[in-house]
């Protein structure tokens, strides 16, 4: 072998191993951004903010979202006590998913990382504000309840069916307690996965 042809040899064996450092680097930066991110934790900025949102866009949307629903049911006809209770319920959680999708896309495009978790926290923390303002309601004698006390509901459609209406209200508590993490699960989902191609 000649003096050139061995030259060229460790000039090319030295290529490759530049190329294979290059590439152990970039592999090193990369999962270390990826470590980085999974050490950083829960942004609770991004998770009270998202909630801010969904309180916002809840505000926003209860009339319209209800006056939509009412529409449609008005316009198959369906008028009636118990018509009027599904138009409000289904008005309800409609309301709720869109609120709270808006609020988990929020916390999940702030945070942009672990999406579904920082989605699930915007409702989780508005269920734990609302329990902890019913205690202290509780405690300092101010009833939530009795503020309500002028929505009742007819006398006919109170003694009609007790149980088929304790049914649908526990169904329906059931949906709405639901349907806020549902709403965020896919919310935050959502807004992590656009958040993560930001420059």
């Amino acid at each position: 072998m000649s003096e050139k042809e061995r030259t060229e040899g460790n000039t090319g064996a030295r290529g490759v191993k530049e190329v294979r450092t290059e590439h152990e680097s970039r592999e090193g930066h990369s999962s270390g951004h990826a470590s980085s991110d999974a050490d950083r934790g829960t942004s609770w900025t991004s998770v009270v903010l998202g909630w801010l949102t969904a309180l916002g866009a809840g505000l926003i949307l209860s009339g319209i979202v209800s006056g939509i629903v009412g529409a449609i049911f008005g316009a198959a006809g369906r008028q009636g006590i118990q018509e009027g209770g599904t138009t409000a319920l289904v008005g309800l959680l409609i309301t709720l998913l869109l609120a709270f999708l808006i609020g988990g896309y929020a916390a999940g495009r702030m945070a942009a990382r672990k999406g579904l978790k920082h989605g699930l926290l915007v409702p989780l923390l508005a269920l734990v504000v609302t329990i902890v303002l019913a205690v202290i309601g509780g405690a300092l004698g101010v009833s939530f309840i009795d503020q309500l006390s002028g929505i009742t509901l007819p006398q006919n459609a109170q003694s009609t069916q007790p149980q088929g209406l304790g049914t649908i209200l526990t169904i329906s508590g059931i949906l709405a307690l639901l349907f806020p993490f549902i709403g965020g699960a896919i919310g935050g989902t959502w807004g992590a996965r656009t958040g993560s191609h930001r420059p």
